[in-house]
């Protein structure tokens, strides 16, 4: 059986009205962890808690507290140094602090992971909710500098198809694991990033990185 870690990237603005409601999230969201990955460790990279501490404390690890904004694709890379430096695991299981997780069983889930070792696995396409790695593919491939705030792209698309380019071999996808994660992706009201971004012109930008990565 493979050793896991839970990551989760988590930012808490100011506002009140969008902070309460991500908090609710991640309430219910480490509260499903605990359910469907019992005794499973959660790492998180936390930007802006300030006095917020979580109701559910077993198996966490705030490894980053900071106030200042990492960014989305920053708060990416800090996440994966912590778990290459710190977390003696075999895989990150990838989540943002608004995933909404259904299921009644994280069984099946974590037995495709132990049957896929050394490989990187996607939940969702090219969405980094559920997406898992492991640690000997994660200490060869990083993120690109692409900021999803300043309309330059999606970072998720980037690594995920920098991933299938370098290591077409260790590319796997779950399957019918009684799992699904419902979080919006974009045009969320409560998203701490999306600011009414050209979507067109990301996901432009975003095949143009690819395609150069590709070549």
């Amino acid at each position: 059986m493979l050793s896991k870690t839970i990551g989760i990237i988590s930012y808490l603005p100011d506002d009140p009205s969008i902070r309460n409601k991500r908090i609710e999230r991640l309430e219910i969201l480490l509260d499903r962890c605990n359910l469907l990955f019992p005794n499973i460790s959660i790492v998180i990279v936390a930007q802006n808690w300030k006095k917020y501490c979580p109701t559910y404390k077993n198996h966490i690890w705030v490894a980053i507290d900071t106030d200042k904004p990492l960014g989305i694709t920053g708060a990416r890379k800090a996440l994966r140094r912590v778990f290459l430096d710190y977390c003696n695991t075999d895989y990150l299981i990838m989540l943002d602090d608004d995933c909404d997780i259904r299921g009644v069983s994280g069984i099946e889930y974590l037995r495709q992971i132990d049957d896929n070792p050394g490989c990187f696995i996607e939940f969702n396409k090219t969405l980094l909710k559920l997406f898992a790695i492991s640690k000997e593919l994660f200490s060869k491939v990083d993120y690109e500098d692409v900021n999803p705030e300043s309309e330059e792209g999606f970072e998720d698309r980037v690594f995920v198809n920098k991933l299938r380019k370098i290591f077409p071999d260790k590319k796997r996808e779950f399957k019918d694991t009684g799992l699904i994660e419902c979080s919006i992706s974009t045009r969320d009201p409560y998203s701490v990033w999306y600011k009414n971004q050209d979507i067109k012109k990301m996901l432009d930008n975003t095949n143009t990185i690819i395609t150069n990565i590709l070549n």
